[in-house]
């Protein structure tokens, strides 16, 4: 069947409206509300209800109503935006409500719109939102030792095996669990942008919470330690592989793809191949876990270098240059462009350079020479070094290391709780400035936890959203 003859040809227009994060909210959260009813729908009235709280409880999420793509409509109060919101959606071809022998309104979804929440609340299946109106996902903490588990006790239960039912499941779950792990690793990737997308310090900073909590925490450690695929695989493995060589089992698996398939040998085939696609699927999954933490590498080293960077930057050109670029940007912005341009015209001078004649110039190129035995240094001493002055070797030495950063999280712990704000003020040296970038990195490392706040810590040079950094109880 032709995919457009399935949906209206307005259904997707309402997450291409100006007003497409509101209705990507309110949609998830009446079809999070429609899966709690009974099979045969939900009553219009408690999606309404749950809708006005939503929009109480989130108040970013309201239109404006010159922004509202019906003119006429005039929804005074939330009720009345709620129910617009519902009407868009059936108008749309998302629901469609049905009135029962007893005047009661039943809503339900629509076979493509259910798919598509489905698939939208499995790409984050914690749906959450942030004060900027933008969609924040969180992956599901049990993600990947449910699909392990799962496949691990199939394959190993004893009594009255369905080995056709068995190998579909694992077959499904194995699929899952590999998109789990490659959504994990895209958005590393996204994180890995967003240092070169970045320019200050405050966004740096937050991304890097943000990483702390939404891909260490619940992500990378689960999948490095907890839910660790080394402790299963040898044993799924195995069992996979002992499937291959019983023709009796690989025939029983075969009669599920049997009637898509010619023969009965073909869909043994095929039978083997998606074996064999699952076996190779987990003795490649050590390779997705190093290029994992490849990246998780790869994040933190240019995060931190590129702060560093940063805080280097009004000591040398291109920081100045940068500087004056971001002056001319914001005064663009305020309509003062021309004003900007006739200051930063009297910050600089090119000097008339007086071009000489190269043919009666006094310059002689160097001639060729030749290395000597004489040239080559040996057993060379500088009176008064010592190689075992500490002052010498403390430049070669690591700059922080975990103990230091410990005892400093320690040292400005009050009650319990490290805050930035102990810290960074405006004199707030940048050694003391990148201790605080690796008390976050530590945290990640030794079950704390660290949280944005709504206040703002200032330095000389910038403002960012102050944080704590708490011991897990």
């Amino acid at each position: 069947m032709d995919f457009f003859n399935m949906v209206p040809d307005s259904f997707f227009s309402l997450l291409a409206s100006k007003n497409k994060r509101i209705y990507l909210a309110s949609i998830l959260q009446v079809f999070k509300v429609y899966e709690t009813g009974t099979i045969l729908g939900i009553d219009k009235k408690i999606v309404v209800d749950d809708l006005v709280f939503f929009y109480d409880t989130n108040s970013n999420y309201l239109f404006e109503v010159e922004d509202l793509e019906d003119e006429e409509s005039n929804p005074q109060n939330k009720r009345e935006l709620a129910n617009y919101v519902l009407r868009r959606m059936e108008e749309c071809g998302w629901i469609y409500v049905d009135v029962t022998n007893d005047y009661m309104e039943v809503l339900n979804f629509s076979d493509v719109a259910i798919t598509l929440c489905e698939a939208i609340l499995n790409a984050y299946p914690q749906f959450e939102y942030s004060d900027e109106d933008l969609p924040v996902d969180f992956v599901n903490p049990n993600e990947y030792q449910g699909y392990i588990y799962e496949i691990y006790t199939l394959l190993n239960q004893k009594d009255n095996v369905e080995y056709a039912i068995t190998f579909d499941l694992v077959y499904s779950n194995t699929r899952k669990l590999i998109r789990a792990i490659r959504r994990l690793d895209a958005r590393m990737k996204e994180y890995i942008q967003s240092v070169i997308d970045n320019t200050e310090i405050k966004d740096l900073m937050e991304k890097l919470i943000a990483y702390k909590n939404d891909i260490y925490d619940k992500s990378y450690v689960k999948l490095k330690v907890s839910d660790n695929i080394d402790r299963y695989r040898l044993s799924i493995v195995t069992t996979l592989e002992n499937f291959q060589e019983d023709r009796s089992i690989v025939q029983a698996i075969s009669n599920n793809y049997l009637p898509q398939c010619n023969s009965q040998e073909e869909a043994m085939m095929k039978t083997v191949r998606y074996i064999d696609e699952v076996v190779d699927a987990f003795n490649a999954i050590e390779d997705f876990i190093t290029e994992i933490d490849n990246k998780n590498r790869n994040y933190i080293n240019s995060t931190i270098g590129k702060i560093k960077f940063l805080l280097a930057e009004d000591d040398n050109i291109v920081g100045k240059i940068n500087t004056i670029l971001k002056h001319v940007k914001n005064q663009n912005k305020k309509g003062k462009l021309d004003k900007s341009m006739r200051l930063v015209d009297t910050l600089y001078h090119f000097p008339n350079l007086k071009v000489f004649d190269q043919e009666r110039s006094l310059y002689q190129p160097r001639g060729r020479y030749a290395k000597t035995e004489g040239g080559i240094l040996e057993d060379v001493w500088i009176d008064g070094f010592d190689i075992n002055d500490e002052e010498f070797m403390s430049q070669f030495t690591q700059a922080y290391d975990e103990e230091e950063i410990a005892a400093f999280l320690l040292r400005y712990m009050q009650d319990g709780v490290f805050k930035a704000s102990f810290v960074i003020d405006e004199n707030c040296s940048d050694s003391d400035f990148l201790m605080v970038v690796y008390c976050i990195i530590y945290a990640a490392e030794n079950d704390y936890e660290v949280e944005i706040l709504d206040s703002i810590v200032e330095t000389e040079t910038f403002a960012m959203k102050d944080f704590k950094i708490y011991k897990v109880k």
